[in-house]
């Protein structure tokens, strides 16, 4: 799993600070095990402490690798002041996305529940020990505040940028960010290095790879022609050569996500026609393919295509709408004895890692356990 944390939790690097909801009314209770609740949803205290611990993450990117996170200034505000802000406007988002879910009448079908399962599953297998031994948040409690969330962010998103939604698309403003950025192609290739016969890898010659780069030629001018298709052309070049097919089927890929030589031989052809591309370890015979049809088969036939696609153009836009309308949040209770007995600076070892939890400010509750570690037991 690449940069996990980084990439899963994108939304949260990117939402604006904003100050504690004014509608949320704090109450007292002796009850340290949840952190806020409106109506049937209750958020347990390890969901807050997960969004402490994405606030002090987001405010780790800000801070310079020299200096101790809480001793620092973020956007002119106390650190410590700045991540317990954030930490609350991600905990305002989860109601205000709840409140939008049902006001869409949405719904988590099995397959979106079985989606959630398995998110919670992927990331308790790597941060189990960090999450619940050192910070104090069940699984539940992860489950809840990220992988839950995550899925009705999602469908909120399609819904507000949906025809009808209060975000509403311009007419074909996302098939038009598909086709101006995205390519649609095809292709096989051939690797300009081989084995000899002491298993050694060499260097095709200059020779070897004009001769190498004429004979793909052909393939390509069959295909030009329409005497031959790609897939036909990857199949017989195998078979002459006695080796596997290297045939890449059709699909779409964002240009900046494309080897450079790559994209210069797609520009050089119209679509449905081929080139020979040439990089530095490889010769190519490559397809550049309707992008039209792309967005038909690939975006618009499949909704998680199509969301992923929405969060890319219009992701960070999203994330501060949703930040900033989620001060509207009403009728949600705070447990501020819970939450302030979550002490920040016993969380981290203050050298720019977020480190163990080893008490609460109040160290103990009531039956002599901490608040992160009753949590955990949820």
């Amino acid at each position: 799993m690449k940069n996990a944390v980084k990439t899963t939790q994108k939304w949260l690097a990117l939402v604006l600070a904003l100050a504690m909801c004014l509608s949320f009314a704090g109450c007292y209770d002796e009850n340290k095990t949840w952190a806020a609740r409106q109506g049937d949803d209750t958020m347990p205290i390890g969901g807050y402490i997960y969004y402490l611990y994405s606030a002090y993450s987001e405010a780790m990117q800000k801070v310079d690798t020299e200096t101790q996170v809480l001793k620092a200034e973020i956007d002119g505000e106390d650190a410590t002041q700045w991540i317990k802000d954030r930490a609350m406007s991600y905990l305002q988002s989860y109601y205000y996305i709840g409140d939008k879910f049902d006001e869409y009448g949405l719904e988590l079908t099995q397959e979106d529940q079985d989606t959630i399962s398995s998110t919670t599953d992927s990331f308790w297998a790597y941060y189990q020990s960090m999450f619940e031994d050192e910070l104090g948040i069940a699984k539940a409690s992860f489950d809840q505040a990220y992988s839950q969330y995550n899925a009705k962010y999602q469908k909120v998103m399609k819904a507000m940028y949906d025809e009808g939604g209060e975000l509403a698309l311009a007419d074909n403003e996302l098939k038009d960010y598909f086709t101006d950025n995205y390519y649609s192609y095809e292709y096989f290739f051939v690797s300009l290095t081989t084995t000899n016969d002491d298993g050694e890898s060499e260097t095709l010659s200059a020779d070897e790879q004009d001769a190498l780069k004429e004979e793909l030629q052909s393939y390509v001018d069959k295909i030009n022609s329409g005497d031959m298709t790609l897939s036909e052309a990857a199949d017989e070049y195998a078979a002459d050569h006695d080796t596997d097919s290297t045939y890449y089927k059709p699909s779409a890929a964002k240009g900046d996500n494309i080897t450079s030589e790559l994209v210069t031989a797609l520009d050089s052809v119209s679509e449905g026609k081929a080139a020979v591309a040439s990089t530095s370890n490889a010769l190519y015979v490559i397809c550049k393919l309707s992008i039209d049809d792309a967005y038909t088969d690939e975006v618009e036939a499949s909704d998680s295509r199509y969301i992923s696609l929405l969060s890319e153009l219009k992701g960070e836009e999203f994330s501060d709408y949703v930040m900033e309308q989620s001060v509207s949040v009403s009728d949600v209770e705070l447990n501020t004895a819970a939450i302030n007995s979550v002490s920040l600076s016993s969380m981290v070892n203050d050298s720019n890692q977020f480190g163990t939890v080893s008490e609460t400010e109040d160290e103990t509750d009531d039956d002599g356990s901490s608040a992160s570690e009753s949590s955990a037991e949820e």
